[in-house]
């Protein structure tokens, strides 16, 4: 489609991985109706920018940036201001017809009509920050892997820190709340295919970002639910690993949970991490007690 005065809702209304193959830019990998890229604004070997087609949003995990297509243009080219972006999106256009694809962020990621996403953006608030650290995170090492959700029940406004699923829905934390917002679904972080963490929460994982200085070297699945276990299956049968390790709650449903990965994945190696921090309920239990004293999950 082509605008000859194009405005920014007509911007926002290109999809970002149609813009980026125009650029010459192909998905390596697409996985639960999201596309993986190695990133247009760097040099990596691992894809690590992820564009979400339902949101019509992009993210880079190797820098903790993300946005929409005027945001992603910006960054591409160094534009300054948001008139000489859309001028540079309307010749990466052209004459081509592009398909329009409508954003509908609150539809696509909420729960219920009493509940929806109105805001979301980098971790910001005092409170969410010291929930962090309370946990034994730090928020300035975990930023890019966390936002801060506003959402809306009924009449009331909540905000909590936000996890993204594979489906575009978040996992939602606050000191006094623990829920999803939109469809339940496992986190995937694309890393080294031939090792993958699985990790029952997202403080789980958050804690071995602490624990490595960064994220560590490996495909990392967070289940977000012990019931999400049969995707992770999907998942790691498609990477095809030499090596799972599982970091799995101390309780009933962890212990049936390994049984569950043994049973289904006879052919891979599949090691229950949780003798690392036996007598705690869960890896961030155990990390956090600990006063943030350095270890490394590196096996």
């Amino acid at each position: 489609m082509y605008f000859p005065r194009m405005n920014i809702e007509q911007a926002k209304s290109i999809p970002i991985d149609e813009l980026l193959l125009r650029l010459g830019y192909a998905p390596s990998r697409k996985s639960h109706e999201q596309f993986w890229y190695l990133s247009p604004l760097r040099t990596e070997s691992t894809p690590s920018f992820k564009v979400n087609p339902n949101m019509n949003s992009w993210y880079d995990f190797g820098t903790g940036e993300g946005g929409d297509i005027i945001d992603l243009v910006q960054k591409l080219d160094g534009l300054g201001s948001v008139s000489d972006t859309l001028a540079r999106i309307e010749g990466i256009v052209g004459s081509a017809q592009l398909p329009v694809r409508t954003r509908s962020v609150t539809r696509s990621i909420e729960t219920s009509p009493a509940m929806e996403l109105t805001h979301i953006g980098p971790v910001k608030a005092k409170s969410l920050q010291a929930y962090l650290r309370n946990r034994g995170i730090e928020p300035n090492i975990v930023t890019p892997y966390l936002r801060e959700a506003y959402y809306r029940r009924d009449d009331d406004s909540y905000f909590a820190l936000a996890f993204e699923n594979n489906s575009g829905g978040f996992e939602l934390r606050n000191s006094q709340f623990k829920g999803t917002l939109g469809s339940k679904d496992i986190s995937t972080i694309v890393g080294d295919p031939s090792r993958v963490m699985v990790f029952e929460g997202f403080f789980d994982f958050l804690s071995s970002v602490m624990m490595n200085d960064g994220l560590p070297e490996a495909t990392i699945i967070v289940l977000n639910s012990v019931s999400m276990r049969e995707k992770a299956i999907q998942e790691i049968r498609n990477l095809k690993p030499r090596l799972i390790e599982l970091y799995r709650d101390n309780d009933s449903a962890g212990e049936q949970l390994v049984d569950y990965f043994l049973k289904a994945l006879p052919d891979i190696e599949v090691i229950d991490k949780s003798e690392l921090y036996a007598g705690n309920d869960d890896l961030n239990e155990w990390y956090s007690s600990r006063g943030k004293t350095k270890a490394t999950l590196a096996r």
